[in-house]
């Protein structure tokens, strides 16, 4: 199983499961059935009953082999149905979602990596490279993942729902990212298991007051618990 590791500021590691190859290309065959499909709709249906000229009928026809990807992508969060059905999706390598310059990047070298090489530049760049990232990947600093293992940083930071009559007592956690959020808790999910990682806990919790500007004489694990349901308090709000 080849992993992602990711470093927050705060010197904890978050781990993302790399999409395996079969996936991508089970991803591929699903996306590439309904662009063949739509192109033949279009074509029967459209194109064929109208009278247009012969540059706009082949856009027409063209249309979904050109723009599906990137539009995909950029509105279903780094997924396209293939990527949906299959559970894998694009992210930043960083951690975060990838930003729209990151999808047009990956969709504009899609030619290299598909048509100019006929595939094989996507194949061997996504076998050989270290996060098995093609070349539009490589070049656009994104990775696809597989969500069955961890999702983006964002889907695992909030905790269940405080009761209405909690009140926080550190509203300069918001100053903190969902980077940093998901960091911290997932350092208190390995302190279930490893009880090695208390001196983890105490340096993380420091650089935290040391940022945040908090004095508290509270445990640091208690503290670290406390962020949790501070920033779950207002994100939810």
């Amino acid at each position: 199983m080849s992993l992602l590791t990711v470093e927050t500021p705060f010197h904890i590691y978050l781990e993302f499961k790399i999409a395996p190859f079969h996936k991508r290309l089970l991803a591929w065959a699903i996306d590439m059935l309904i662009m063949v499909g739509w192109s033949y709709l279009t074509q029967e249906y459209i194109v064929a009953r109208s009278n247009f000229s012969e540059v706009l009928s082949i856009l027409l026809t063209a249309f979904p082999f050109l723009t599906y990807h990137f539009m995909m992508e950029f509105f279903f969060n780094g997924q396209s149905v293939g990527k949906m059905i299959t559970g894998i999706k694009v992210m930043n390598i960083t951690g975060h979602k990838a930003s729209i310059s990151q999808y047009i990047l990956r969709w504009a070298f899609r030619l290299v990596d598909m048509g100019m090489t006929f595939g094989l530049g996507a194949i061997l760049t996504a076998a050989f490279s270290k996060n098995h990232q093609r070349i539009g990947d490589l070049v656009a600093g994104t990775v696809v993942i597989d969500t069955h293992f961890k999702t983006e940083i964002a889907d695992t930071i909030y905790l269940e729902n405080a009761s209405e009559d909690y009140y926080p007592k550190f509203p300069m956690v918001m100053q903190l990212s969902d980077r940093d959020i998901n960091g911290i808790r997932n350092l208190l999910e390995l302190k279930k298991k490893n009880k090695e990682t208390e001196k983890h806990i105490s340096d993380v919790a420091l650089r935290v007051k040391k940022k945040l500007q908090i004095a508290t004489t509270v445990g640091d694990t208690i503290f670290l618990n406390q962020l949790l349901e501070d920033y779950n308090y207002y994100t939810k709000r």
